[in-house]
């Protein structure tokens, strides 16, 4: 079955011409984005242009290419120097060991991580 997370990638407007073209060179990861999300979400957090996509139970690891290309366009975001893109995007994802929690991105600050306790009786 495999380790499996939850996910969550959200794309600023300012973002997203460089994510538009992540997706146009790995129809992986486009089918990824908008076929087998969970959900999309379109203005996300009332930003015109913006998109949410959430994954549940999906196995995120690195040699997927359709994984693999769209942490390349988080790297290049976050290596873009002429402008700040670290902020044009956010991705949350929580695996299931309780410490494994991986965030990168500095926009949408509503889009984080919560881990709480449940058990049987209440």
């Amino acid at each position: 079955m495999g380790y499996r997370s939850e996910v969550a990638l959200a794309v600023s407007k300012d973002a997203m011409a460089q994510f538009l073209t992540t997706l146009a060179k790995s129809p992986p990861a486009r089918q990824l984005c908008f076929e087998f999300s969970d959900e999309v979400v379109k203005d996300y957090e009332d930003e015109e242009g913006a998109l949410l996509f959430k994954w549940t139970q999906i196995k995120w690891y690195e040699g997927y290419e359709s994984i693999d290309a769209l942490t390349d366009f988080m790297d290049w975001c976050d290596a873009e120097e002429d402008e700040d893109m670290s902020e044009g995007y956010k991705f949350v994802r929580v695996g299931e060991d309780s410490d494994d929690i991986e965030s990168r991105g500095f926009g949408f600050m509503y889009l984080y991580p919560v881990t709480s306790i449940h058990s049987a009786n209440g």
